[in-house]
């Protein structure tokens, strides 16, 4: 019986044996037909091959070339496909395939073939960055966009098409971020200081107008999309001297009378508590300030109407206005956010609040708003990193310690980690905090964990 075993595994390495050289033969005379420029005998021979030998990778592969050479992309790409599927060794004939397709514009399979030739070689950088250009063009920007941020360090090409996906996403604020990473790299970058004008001109951005402007104009750079961009300049520059002479105006304060106007204006803006009040001017005021102030005082009152009767959109466009005459009023920048987030505006509201927290870093409320839009419209991975900024900035406030343990257990997995955040909070929350009970209670629950384990 042993000896019978023996003699049918020698019969059967023979035969295999066999069978390879007999392959080889087939490859052999088609690379001779190839030689001497018969590809179509080329083909008849490793078809016939094929019949009677199986698939062999060696084989197919040599089929995908010639079929490749006589202009048949189609079988070309399909027997690539083949061949990378049949060896491991042969995985970069995915790659052959996916070219073929991107030549006739098949995306879709174009991606397929890069995504398999990564699966085998993912640390292979300038294909995930072929990987990502093909996602875009078949449309799959949000995916593309993810896989760009992780190779934006390769060039600034790469940094420069990041922006420009969140510029079309319309989420301003990191497209922003995105051209300045590229101008850090390349401070005289065409692409990037073009795109930050059009953000800054979107938004009336005036210091970033003129720095962005002046750089263009030095470069020879005339106007962007149509707009000029001399003229802008020199009226941000008239409008900051305008401003300079009246801050350096000196003035006797015992000698200044409230205007009666101006008494009005608070009355009239007293609805519009969670606006702020307006500051005492700090001296006699023209008619053209008068009139200002008078209209801003009616557009926050009609702010108030609209959302009372829950009409956001018109709020949000009212307050875009009170912001044109006064860009700096952190208060009003916080209620267009709130206003944002009410119509699901999230990355308009992201921008936004951000101006808050410029204007006015210390005041946390601004950024616990700014982590609640993160959370709505980023990856968890972005919240937590930004909450972690959060606590290191204001490491007595219980609410960012109350959000951390909150994180901790649902995004990091840590209830190590959350049971001491929460004690934490304990330790820094009034006495009359609403969440104080939810905690003691979830405290409690950890104990029982911890005594369960240890019996």
């Amino acid at each position: 019986m042993f000896l019978s075993v023996v003699v049918l595994a020698g019969c059967r390495q023979n035969l295999e044996n066999a069978q390879e050289k007999n392959a080889n033969e087939c490859i052999l005379k088609a690379k001779d037909c190839i030689a001497n420029n018969q590809p179509r005998d080329a083909i008849r021979i490793l078809e016939e091959g094929m019949r009677v030998y199986g698939n062999v990778s060696e084989i197919t592969e040599l089929l995908a070339s010639v079929y490749l050479s006589t202009g048949d992309d189609e079988l070309a790409a399909f027997y690539f496909e083949q061949t990378a599927g049949l060896s491991d060794l042969r995985y970069h004939c995915y790659l052959k395939a996916a070219e073929i397709y991107e030549k006739k514009q098949d995306w879709d399979q174009a991606c397929l073939c890069y995504k398999w030739y990564l699966e085998v070689l993912s640390e292979d950088t300038e294909i995930q960055i072929k990987y990502a250009m093909v996602l875009l063009k078949s449309g799959q920007k949000k995916k593309a966009l993810k896989l760009l941020i992780l190779y934006a360090n390769e060039s600034v090409d790469i940094c420069n098409l990041v922006a420009t996906l969140f510029f079309d996403a319309k989420n301003y604020l990191q497209a922003c971020n995105w051209f300045l990473s590229t101008l850090a790299v390349d401070k005289n970058n065409l692409f990037a200081l073009n795109g930050l004008w059009e953000i800054y001109l979107l938004f009336k951005d005036l210091n970033g107008l003129l720095d962005v402007g002046t750089q263009l104009l030095a470069l020879g750079e005339k106007s962007v999309k149509g707009i000029d961009i001399q003229s802008i300049v020199d009226a941000i520059r008239l409008f900051q001297r305008k401003l300079n002479e009246l801050e350096n105006i000196k003035l006797d304060l015992k000698k200044i009378v409230l205007p009666q106007f101006f008494l009005k204006t608070i009355e009239l803006n007293a609805s519009l508590s969670s606006m702020g009040q307006l500051a005492t001017p700090a001296g006699n005021i023209s008619k053209g300030e008068e009139k200002e102030l008078d209209k801003i005082a009616t557009l926050k009152n009609s702010v108030d109407k609209a959302r009372l009767r829950g009409d956001y959109d018109e709020a949000i466009s009212i307050l875009w206005k009170i912001l044109s005459i006064d860009g700096k009023n952190v208060d009003i920048w916080a209620a267009l956010t709130g206003c944002l987030q009410k119509v699901n505006k999230y990355d308009i509201a992201e921008m936004a609040i951000q101006e808050a927290i410029k204007i006015k870093p210390e005041c946390i409320d601004f950024y616990m708003t700014y982590l609640d839009i993160v959370l709505c419209s980023h990856s968890s991975t972005d919240y937590v990193r930004l909450l972690k900024d959060v606590i290191h900035t204001f490491p007595e406030n219980p609410e960012g310690w109350f959000r951390w343990a909150n994180a901790q257990e649902m995004y990091i997995s840590d209830a190590i980690g959350a049971k001491h955040s929460y004690e934490k909070f304990l330790d820094l929350a009034p006495v009359n905090h609403p969440e104080i009970p939810k905690v003691k209670h979830l405290l409690q629950t950890y104990e029982k964990i911890e005594n369960g384990k240890q019996q």
